[in-house]
């Protein structure tokens, strides 16, 4: 009977440690928990830090005179590259990399935007979470302001003056236009029936292009509007689908879609239009210049097209290989091919062949520099 007494104590006594060692520990972990929310403001900046220890773009260690190029870019990462004024922005996963021109790091900034994607004027940089709801500007120096919109994004643009522009999704139209000033007030709002495909910003305005169908076909139609809530000027549809819409100063429209262009002037009336010969690969505007590159697979040829104006019938330059990319300032035209950047001026004529010896995919020209990008670095070479 003595034995059976002490089991049950035991066992009791055992118990009652038990539940007091689970009490304890609960009550270690809650004051943990309270500790670190405490000290939140102390140790959340050195644990952003560690993430951008490691970077998806790195310096040439062996830097010279042309600067620190080129800059290794981790195998596999989607980049995108973009110059702010004479700096730099490298758009990755997590973060935006800045980068002077001559490849001297300046700082990188985590964005946490899904599917990001970033738009550039001279002196700043928007960017945004295509379906997501957060999008913001930033300087070479600093982030600006950043909003969160009701719907989800479906794509942006900012205009030369630091003005921008949010498409969004609608809960009874087919999209939502809003237009913000350069300190990010809401200067402009619009209710679209039609989905918008491109807008481009002017200094009163701007003009977008929406989707429509015709006989079966896709067609883009252009309309001009002021933020005094005005329609300017709407036109006749034109059956293609638009790629990109430029608003001229003079409120003139340049639109580029996926099988021809048009031109028309201030009243909305086209006043040229050109049908493309193959499939759009690529394109620039500078001004009132534009560059468009097509592409024949079968031949493994490439044409471009060059509007000294946009209402000018265009030069044809017959390519005998695939070009990768094509981009302008305000005098010339630069194509990247596989061995070589070929200069034209905007009247058709070859001005200057620089060889190169890598393979890239895309150009950028900015001051007196080709900025060259590949799968997994980015080089720089003087144009002279």
């Amino acid at each position: 009977m003595g034995n059976s007494v002490d089991i049950v104590l035991i066992r009791q006594r055992r118990r009652r440690r038990r539940r007091m060692s689970k009490f304890l520990l609960m009550l270690l972990a809650v004051g943990i928990c309270i500790f670190v929310y405490a000290k939140r403001d102390v140790w959340f900046p050195r644990l952003e830090g560690i993430g951008s220890k490691y970077q998806n773009i790195t310096q040439n260690e062996n830097a010279d005179t042309e600067g620190n190029y080129p800059l290794s870019v981790s195998g596999g990462v989607d980049y995108y590259t973009s110059f702010v004024g004479n700096t730099m922005f490298i758009l990755c996963d997590m973060y935006v990399y800045i980068y002077s021109s001559d490849g001297n790091f300046k700082e990188s900034r985590q964005h946490a935007y899904s599917n990001a994607i970033m738009e550039t004027n001279d002196s700043r940089c928007l960017l945004y979470s295509c379906n997501g709801t957060k999008f913001r500007v930033d300087s070479a120096s600093k982030m600006i302001y950043e909003i969160t919109t009701e719907r989800p994004i479906l794509f942006a643009r900012i205009g030369d003056n630091g003005n921008v522009a949010v498409v969004t999704e609608s809960d009874t139209y087919a999209c939502r236009l809003t237009v913000y000033d350069s300190t990010g007030n809401r200067l402009y709002n619009r209710e679209c029936v039609d989905r918008l495909l491109d807008v481009s910003l002017n200094k009163t305005g701007c003009i977008f292009a929406t989707l429509g169908a015709e006989n079966g076909d896709l067609v883009t139609t252009l309309q001009s509007v002021t933020f005094n809530n005005e329609t300017q000027w709407i036109s006749a549809p034109l059956a293609t689908l638009c790629m990109k819409v430029y608003a001229l100063e003079n409120g003139d429209a340049f639109v580029i879609g996926d099988t021809r262009c048009a031109y028309y002037n201030s009243m909305g009336d086209m006043q040229n239009v050109v049908d493309f010969s193959g499939p759009l690969a690529d394109y620039a505007f500078a001004k009132e210049h534009a560059a468009i590159l097509l592409e024949n697979e079968e031949r493994r040829q490439s044409q471009l097209l060059l509007f000294a104006a946009p209402g000018d019938n265009p030069s044809v330059i017959q390519i005998p290989y695939i070009a990768k990319s094509v981009d302008a300032d305000n005098e010339t035209a630069f194509l990247l091919g596989t061995q070589s950047i070929e200069s034209y001026t905007f009247t058709g004529e070859h001005s200057a062949e620089l060889k190169i010896t890598d393979s890239y995919e895309n150009l950028m020209k900015n001051g007196k520099y080709f900025y060259l990008l590949g799968y997994d670095k980015i080089n720089r070479i003087n144009m002279r």
